[in-house]
């Protein structure tokens, strides 16, 4: 494997870096462009062009109204000189989803776009016993999980706004908050001391590896609120552990609700609201049915193994092989 550097000065400096590059190019048969906005989707794609390849581009979200309108004139600048160019060069497009389909079309671009979701792997076995061995003080509370970066386009905001009339009501109930700091912590936890939410809201830091998996097996319900959202690995992953969801429309998983997994909602306090009363409302029998449905969906639908072949079949096809049989081209 072959690693190469991030940020557009060492590639501007260092001539050898694109020659590495065509090496390892020639020796391939395709070249996967995976996010935009960089310079290695200018680069790889030039590479691949003059060694003949055939390029694919994932923009992962990267295109979503909300993400465009961050760095907007920055953005849509690149975009008209460098970015919509390379990617209407490009042999196909991936898309997580049918929202990100439209994404692409709206900037014009009539390239073959194959509708591949992102795919999850779960331990075979994991239990909660290290998450209430962590945090004693919550036994007997029914947990409700976000997990993901701390960043603003989470909707974090509003699923504290929705947790202040939730707790006033549900004194059984506990809401972790856990994932890395972008930049937007800070007003959360001020945020949380206003609401004098402390006693019923933790942050939990980043979590990885056996701690984050124990914190799915201790939760009741994941909840991921976001405004704008490529296609989240951690909803797969809670479905997976047969955890009920609450997803925004912005999550692009529209099988939560056709499947009967979860809700699926727009990002605004009141859905939220609704819907975490939803859930508390249910019964234990029926909050496992519903993540029974959940763990079905992931392990048939976005599996690891799943998504593999179908992009395997992709690839194939870009080589000249059958057309998909287990994948949507539009």
């Amino acid at each position: 494997m072959q690693v190469f550097p991030p940020g557009r000065l060492r590639w501007l400096v260092d001539p050898s870096l694109q020659r590495r590059l065509k090496d390892v190019v020639r020796e391939a048969d395709g070249v996967h462009i995976h996010g935009l906005w960089e310079t290695h989707c200018m680069t790889a794609a030039g590479v691949a062009q003059s060694c003949k390849r055939p390029y694919l581009i994932s923009a992962h979200g990267m295109l979503e109204s909300w993400a465009l309108r961050r760095k907007r004139v920055k953005k849509a600048l690149y975009a008209a000189l460098v970015e919509i160019r390379v990617m209407r060069r490009s042999a196909c497009l991936r898309a997580l989803s049918l929202d990100e389909v439209d994404d692409y079309r709206r900037l014009g671009l009539a390239n073959p776009i194959a509708i591949v979701p992102g795919g999850v792997d779960v331990p075979e076995d994991s239990n909660p016993d290290l998450f209430w061995n962590t945090y004693p003080h919550l036994a007997g509370k029914r947990i409700v999980l976000f997990m993901g970066r701390i960043d603003q386009k989470k909707g974090l905001n509003l699923l504290l706004a929705a947790w202040a009339l939730i707790a006033e009501r549900n004194y059984d109930v506990h809401l972790m908050i856990a994932g890395p700091d972008c930049g937007t912590l800070a007003s959360l936890e001020q945020m949380t001391d206003d609401l004098k939410l402390r006693s019923s809201v933790t942050f939990a830091g980043m979590v990885s590896g056996e701690v984050k998996w124990s914190m799915l097996a201790a939760a009741g319900l994941f909840v991921l609120p976001s405004y704008s959202e490529g296609f989240s690995i951690a909803v797969l992953e809670a479905l997976a552990m047969s955890k009920p969801v609450i997803v925004t429309t912005p999550c692009h998983i529209p099988e939560v609700a056709i499947h009967n997994c979860g809700w699926v909602i727009s990002p605004a306090l009141a859905p939220l609201e609704q819907a975490l009363t939803g859930f508390l409302a249910l019964s234990a029998a029926e909050a496992k049915e519903i993540g029974r449905h959940g763990r079905d969906l992931a392990l048939t639908r976005f599996h690891s193994s799943v998504v593999a072949k179908q992009m395997d079949q992709v690839y194939d096809w870009l080589q000249g092989g059958a057309k998909p049989s287990a994948v949507e081209i539009v």
